[in-house]
This record gives structure tokens, sequence and C-alpha cells, in this order.
């Protein structure tokens, strides 16, 4: 079985289109939810899962990165910036941690907990960003990421864990 992915548009809280809210219904229980992660936070949850840093609620959607620290894991950060600022362009090193945290978001799809990815999108059906401004071609690069993911069959997610081919 293949993963839907779903751009999801904020409209506003406690509703459909709000992460926080909807990773605490159970009609969202078979979903994974993307957020957009700084790399430092990234990091610190990648070096050690415990770290209170990389668990901490953040600003937007990165409030549900909690989540991301849950037994049952239900959220995955990619990161989008570093120091408070949007990824200006896709650049090797910026391609390599979205890559790394892709890795990670394929890793979870495998385990078959899941039946559908949910990531944030703007009108355009790109990467939506309302905290920082992220270059287009990293938008674009995270989301075609994602795309490859959900159309990946479940075997092939689990034969290439350290990126995408």
């Amino acid at each position: 079985m293949k993963v839907q992915l779903i751009g999801s548009v904020f409209e506003r809280r406690g509703r459909d289109s709000d992460f926080t809210w909807m990773i605490e219904q159970p009609d969202y229980a078979d979903a994974l939810f993307v957020f957009n992660d700084n790399e430092e936070q990234f990091r610190a949850h990648r070096q050690d899962p415990g770290d209170p840093r990389g668990c901490a609620r953040g600003g937007g959607n990165a409030a549900i990165r909690p989540y991301q620290c849950a037994e049952q894991v239900r959220a995955a950060g990619i990161p989008t910036g570093v120091d408070c600022v949007g990824y200006p362009q896709l650049t090797d090193s910026v391609r390599d941690v979205i890559d790394e945290a892709v890795a990670e978001v394929r890793r979870l799809l495998a385990s078959g907990a899941y039946a559908r990815l949910f990531c944030s999108a703007d009108a355009t059906g790109q990467l939506g960003s309302r905290i920082s401004v992220i270059g287009g071609d990293v938008r674009t690069y995270i989301v075609k990421q994602l795309k490859a993911l959900a159309e990946s069959p479940p075997d092939r997610l689990a034969k290439h864990e350290d990126g995408l081919q």
C-alpha cells in the first residue's frame, strides 16, 4: 500500500489544517505529520532523541515537534532553515540535511504504521511557510522528495534508508 501525501493549507487554529489540532484527533491516527524544522533542533534530535531541545514545541507547524519524541512517533521535522532564517537556496549542504531528514521519514513510513503523510502547503501546492522565507528551489526539492516517498511501494521504502535514489 502506498502512502497518501496530503498538502494542508493552514486556515485557522482548532480545525482541519491545524496540525496541532489534527494530530490529536482519532481521524488522523494513521497519519505522519511533517513539520518545517530548524536545523539546530533537527540536529539535537538526531544526536540524542531524548534531548529536550529536539522535542520542544516550536512556532508555526513546528508546534508538533514534541510528537517526534513520543513513544508512537506522529511527527517528523524537515529542516527549512538555520539560525531563524530560511534556506535561501538549495546548496549541496542544504540538500544533504534535507536528504537526512527525508531518510528518517522513509524509515518511519517503512514501518507500515502510516497511511497518510501530511505536510504544510501553500495555495499553489508548494511547501507552506509562514514564519520564514524559504528559497523556491528548496521548497520544490522538499515537495519532490516527499512525493517520491509517497509513490514508493512499501518494499522499496524499507530497502533505501541512506537517502533517496
